[in-house]
């Protein structure tokens, strides 16, 4: 993390401008987020591997944190609850049959669902607020572009609160006992910490006089291979809608 926000730094002092700028990142949240739902069956796998290729290069802190066990675990019940329930069971492991064709499925989605969060959680800690908002404003969706924005920013925020809450809880030993309790008390903190942070945001964005009547949309920040990431997006997606 720090490494990548140093490499952010020395990117934006660069008189050349950045590498990647917010046209860039928009353009590769957006092809990712398309070539999912335009691509079959047939190509989820190497179309996912392509997205994950490329997020891995540009986004590796959200790349990795699919990696974790915890996400793992999930999509393989997501995969596993297909190959039980859907399909005509015709594999068997141990004494519990499973559907070949539902074990497909299940792959599938699980492959869908990581790219779009490996792509939303990328661009949130990519792209900050004012951009986001201003991307919006542009398309003349006024103040809907800051209530977006807060939304996108908040993602970053409400994961470290949740991940400081859940050591602290497991220190003082709160899953010993009473866990459904402790559960309770941990997504009430997640909450009210949340709803903290979007009213300072709020605040914040109230003491600079700041209305929806008085948005501005922000021109786009360029960086140098933005135009060759839009032109490469475009074309594979072409590829797809011709497959």
């Amino acid at each position: 993390m720090i490494g990548e926000k140093y490499f952010q730094f020395i990117s934006a002092r660069n008189k050349d401008g950045p590498f990647i700028g917010t046209a860039g990142h928009l353009a590769v949240f957006g092809c990712s987020l398309a070539m999912m739902m335009l691509c079959s069956d047939e190509h989820t796998l190497l179309v996912a591997a392509l997205c994950l290729l490329v997020a891995s290069m540009l986004h590796p802190v959200s790349f990795r944190q699919m990696l974790r066990f915890r996400w793992i675990f999930l999509f393989g019940i997501l995969v596993l609850i297909n190959g039980l329930w859907m399909g005509e069971a015709d594999l068997q492991l141990w004494i519990i049959p499973f559907s070949s064709v539902g074990l497909e499925t299940g792959l599938h989605m699980a492959l869908r669902a990581m790219v779009i969060l490996v792509a939303v959680d990328g661009f949130s800690r990519s792209v900050g607020i004012s951009e986001i908002a201003g991307v919006l404003e542009r398309l003349g969706l006024a103040g809907l572009g800051f209530s977006l924005g807060v939304a996108f920013n908040l993602l970053p925020s409400l994961r470290q609160i949740s991940t400081n809450a859940w050591r602290s809880l497991r220190m003082r030993g709160g899953l010993r006992r009473q866990r459904w309790r402790a559960v309770q008390l941990f997504l009430v903190t997640v909450m009210v910490n949340g709803l903290r942070r979007g009213e300072e945001i709020a605040l914040a964005a109230e003491t600079r006089a700041y209305t929806p009547g008085q948005s501005r949309a922000l021109p786009l920040k360029y960086g140098k291979f933005d135009r060759v990431i839009i032109a490469t997006g475009l074309v594979v997606i072409l590829i797809l809608l011709f497959l």
